[in-house]
């Protein structure tokens, strides 16, 4: 059956659970492919519209870019393609991945967890550059610790690709940086399995984490699939300033996400996207393109009321990072008749 990765955060620390319904959901209208592609279009040209385009993007350099169920620049900006594509660096990935089964409204996140695993070892990244965390290894700390170290062999140039499956809630906002007065939280466990309010770590932790044990030449990419997570990196956070980083959450802040009982609908969504450029002979492309035909792939075959949102680092762009995550042969997503 199919579920939702929210974590009400007024039930915190003795919580129930949301009901395992995809109506539970938030119903913000469609997107019309048609109007949004003839924007980019008018976005790109000469003329008014081009110009004020212009003008907006100017002013907003310096903020942290972020689209949500909107196609964004994919031609590739940057220099060197990824290691895959025979560019240099190295690619070091952490998985976090729950079910809580200890709790009374499990999700079906190992599965997720273990098709990514499949995903990289397909993609030539040595066994010992990724790390994966299922269930009651994800505690609070232990993520801690496994982000210290995995930073702490991370150089410049080489990619840090963060991915956490499971649930997320919302949390008073601590440092007054939050507009909707709330911080989005990752829901971790305690060593026996349950969520509590410690066991959580918000946003503004998350960025501090994340900063203080990355080089700042590192290319991170951050990959939420749980409710509340659309800002769930902060890159707004003075933090990120100058970094290469982009975060792609499977929904809004404001909303929940899909679990259809066989994983989470933004990974699937992802996976039949690299499937479907993978297929194309497509092995060097930008983060944005990523992106773009992940938003096709959750229309086309889920066609869920969740929307997929990409943010930057102040001052980068969602092509000025190529897709580090390039499938060698031999792998194919798990859902792929459905693409």
């Amino acid at each position: 059956g199919g579920g939702s990765n929210c974590l009400q955060k007024a039930d915190l620390p003795n919580y129930s659970w949301p009901r395992p319904a995809h109506a539970a959901r938030a119903s913000p209208p469609r997107r019309n492919k048609q109007r949004h592609q003839a924007a980019m279009g008018a976005a790109g040209s000469q003329g008014p519209i081009g110009d004020i385009c212009l003008y907006v993007v100017t002013q907003i350099c310096q903020q942290a870019f972020k689209a949500t169920n909107t196609p964004v620049p994919d031609h590739p900006a940057y220099d060197e393609p990824a290691p895959a594509a025979g560019g240099g660096g190295n690619v070091f990935v952490l998985i976090l991945a729950l079910d809580y089964k200890a709790t009374s409204n499990p999700l079906t996140c190992s599965i997720d967890g273990r098709n990514m695993e499949q995903l990289i070892g397909a993609c030539g990244v040595p066994q010992q550059n990724i790390t994966a965390m299922y269930d009651e290894q994800c505690t609070k700390e232990n993520v801690e610790q496994a982000v210290e170290q995995i930073g702490s062999q991370c150089g410049p140039g080489d990619f840090f690709v963060y991915y956490y499956s499971g649930h997320g809630t919302n949390l008073a906002d601590q440092s007054g940086d939050e507009a909707d007065g709330q911080d989005e939280a990752f829901c971790f466990v305690t060593p026996d399995g349950q969520v509590n309010f410690d066991s959580c770590m918000s946003d503004d932790d998350f960025s501090h984490l994340m900063t203080e044990n990355l080089d700042e030449e590192v290319n991170v990419l951050i990959l939420t699939d749980c409710c509340h997570s659309g800002t769930i990196a902060d890159f707004n956070s003075g933090d990120w300033s100058g970094r290469k980083a982009i975060s792609i959450a499977g929904c809004q802040d404001e909303q929940t996400s899909g679990d259809i009982g066989k994983g989470g609908i933004f990974t699937h969504s992802m996976l039949l996207a690299i499937g479907s450029l993978a297929e194309n002979g497509e092995d060097d492309y930008s983060v944005g393109k990523l992106y773009n035909e992940t938003l096709e792939k959750d229309d086309d075959v889920f066609d869920s009321k969740q929307e997929i949102t990409l943010q930057t680092a102040p001052g980068f762009k969602p092509n000025a990072m190529p897709w580090p995550l390039i499938p060698q042969g031999g792998w194919q997503p798990p859902l792929q008749g459905y693409s």
